[in-house]
């Protein structure tokens, strides 16, 4: 299955909490033991960086896991967040059928727009 950038992503932010608060690490420990900087894992859990291979090894070592352990983890995360879109999708899409279907009708607007002078757009 291919994933979406934004989904993998929250699915790495949700995972760190998740870890977290499954151990008894602080932030701090965690960077000490994993080897990982507090700036580097801040900007993770906000979502601007993403976890490269080794810092994902590393991790995993600090919370006494295996990469594949904690992979599975991530994906488990990814699955439900895709779950969670396809619902969403539904909607987004049935909403620009009906617009498209309005548009190409010729249906009016119910809240026409006006000039200053009193006269439709």
């Amino acid at each position: 299955m291919r994933y979406d950038i934004d989904v993998i992503q929250k699915a790495e932010i949700e995972l760190l909490a998740r870890m977290l608060g499954a151990s008894s690490l602080t932030k701090k420990q965690l960077s000490l033991d994993s080897g990982i900087s507090r700036q580097h894992l801040g900007l993770i859990a906000k979502g601007k960086r993403n976890f490269s291979l080794k810092s994902f090894c590393d991790l995993a070592d600090a919370f006494g896991c295996t990469a594949t352990e904690l992979m599975a983890k991530l994906e488990e995360i990814m699955m439900e967040l895709v779950k969670l879109q396809v619902p969403m999708a539904a909607d987004k899409s049935k909403g620009l059928n009906y617009i498209k279907k309005n548009a190409s009708s010729g249906n009016s607007p119910k809240n026409p727009k006006y000039l200053k002078d009193g006269n439709k757009l």
